[in-house]
């Protein structure tokens, strides 16, 4: 506990935090978690869902690779 807190106290920690709360804001999360395959939201969640993403955007990769 007395590491997190001086830790917490860092300014490269609130610059951290400020940045992730950007980069949320810029990508219209709503709520944690949220996943993100290849840049497009999982709009469902649970596993099955961001295996299917993941699956998708491989499929697309062997298509343009090997097709």
């Amino acid at each position: 506990m007395k590491k997190i807190r001086a830790d917490i106290q860092e300014p490269w920690l609130d610059e951290i935090i400020r940045r992730d709360e950007e980069d949320g804001k810029a990508l219209g999360v709503q709520q944690t978690p949220t996943f993100f395959v290849n840049g497009k939201p999982v709009l469902e969640f649970g596993p099955e869902h961001l295996k299917a993403a993941m699956d998708d955007e491989l499929f697309k990769l062997y298509i343009y690779f090997f097709l």
